[in-house]
Parts: structure tokens; sequence; C-alpha cells
């Protein structure tokens, strides 16, 4: 069976050791992380690894990355014995860059789009590669390797995802959706009066929630539900539903109407 997998990388020297961003080879990698959609699992993969990593690739029916094209491939690819280039890819940059003409960094994007952003910066990689403090190190990068990935599966799941401009959250649309999105679910659990398990993403100081709602009606891009957790009605916002189940047919009682 094919596999999915997300890829994100951190090196061993900043832009300003090697002179810029024309040596992209001399970075070099100290660490590699990947999330396998087929093995359900995260993997951080030191250089001595990277043989068992490159099989990992060559199975791959997808990789999925930000700026992973034009940078972690090129920086990877003095490693690996095959062109990274033949690999079917989506990155999430690359399409950002094409439908609103200018860049993003993954920062801003996840905080728009996911409610939470990056646990720190490259320096901090490199930093924690110096010290040998492997450890500081995989888990930052696989941080970042799920941050990347929510986003992916944020905009496979919406058919977009969220920017800021003017001080106004704005959606840019993506390629890779998949259907039925999260609307489509919430459209069919109103009509057939399913009880839904979904996951609320954070905002602000609310953090992000599990929780088992029936909806009571959709409008004005908002959700009435009830919530089983609280036992009482909430408002909810259907741009802030990461993922939803379906739990089957709700108890008549709970399909009153408000």
């Amino acid at each position: 069976m094919s596999d999915i997998i997300v890829l994100d990388l951190e090196t061993k020297k900043s832009f300003d050791e090697v002179g810029g961003r024309d040596n992209l080879t001399a970075l070099e990698v100290s660490l590699c992380g990947i999330y396998s959609y087929q093995q359900k699992k995260f993997r951080a993969f030191r250089e001595e690894e990277f043989a068992e990593m490159e099989e990992w690739l060559k199975a791959a029916e997808m990789i999925v990355g930000f700026n992973s094209k034009y940078f972690d491939f090129a920086v990877l690819q003095p490693y690996i014995k095959f062109d990274l280039k033949t690999l079917p890819h989506t990155d999430i940059l690359e399409e950002i860059t094409k439908t609103l003409g200018h860049r993003l960094k993954l920062e801003s994007l996840a905080q728009s789009t996911i409610g939470e952003g990056k646990s720190g910066s490259g320096l901090d990689a490199i930093w924690y590669y110096k010290n040998n403090d492997w450890d500081k190190l995989a888990k930052y990068c696989l941080d970042d390797v799920r941050v990347t990935k929510e986003v992916y599966e944020y905009g496979k799941r919406h058919g977009n995802l969220w920017y800021e401009s003017g001080g106004k959250k704005m959606p840019i649309p993506i390629s890779w959706v998949e259907h039925p999105t999260v609307r489509e679910c919430l459209a069919e659990a109103y009509r057939s009066g399913d009880k839904l398990k979904i996951d609320y993403l954070s905002n602000g100081n609310e953090a992000r929630a599990q929780m088992e709602i029936d909806i009571k009606g959709i409008k004005n891009n908002q959700l009435q539900v009830y919530c089983h957790e609280t036992q009482g009605l909430k408002v909810l916002n259907p741009e802030r539903i990461f993922s939803v189940k379906s739990l089957g047919r709700a108890s008549n009682w709970q399909n009153k109407l408000f």
C-alpha cells in the first residue's frame, strides 16, 4: 500500500554561515522529520539512518511539505541516491504563492488556519544540533512536521487555508481538497439527524476541544448545536472544525429545534 509522507528537515548551519541562500547544499542536514500516514507515526531520522528514510520516500504516493521543493529537497538531495524531483509532491507554500502572488511564513499561515504555530525558529534547531541535544532537536523538528500535517489536513477537509490581510482573515483556495468536506458532512448530518464527534480548533484563550454534538441549525455561517459534554446549547463556527466523524443517528429529543 502506498503512503503519504509529510516531511521537514533541520540544518547544521545557518544561511550566514554558508554565505547566503544560494548555497543551500552547504547548510547540511542535521535531522529529517517525517510523518507516515500508512504507519500512522512520526519518525526523526539522523544522517546514519537516511538510507532507511530513502526507502520510505521511494515508496510514497505523495510527499507533503512547506517550501519543501525548493528548500528541503535541495538541502537533502546530496544524501539521496535518486532524484527527489521525481517524487509526487504537494508543496503548500508553492500553491499559496501561485494563488496569492507572494509568500507566507508557516507560522502566520498556521496561526490563521489551525490556531497555533511553530514551537521555535530554525536557529533554535541549529543550536540544539551544535550542543548535541538530540531530544530537543527531534521534538522541535517533529512539531514542525505536525503543524505542516495539520495545515495540509485542514485544506483537504475544507478546501481552503486562511491568512491575515489588513486585520481580516482571508481564505486561500487549495487544490488537494477531498470530498465530502467538513461543510458537506455537517449539512448531511443536519439532514439525517446524525450525532457527530468533532475536533474544534483553539482560538485565543480557548484550547482545542473534542466534543460530541447534535446539529440544531445552520445559519449565517454558524452552527447551532447541542453539546453532550456540557449538556447545553452552543453556537460554533464551522471554519474552526478541524475534523468531523459521524456517530450515527441522534436520539429524537436531541433533534428538537431551538
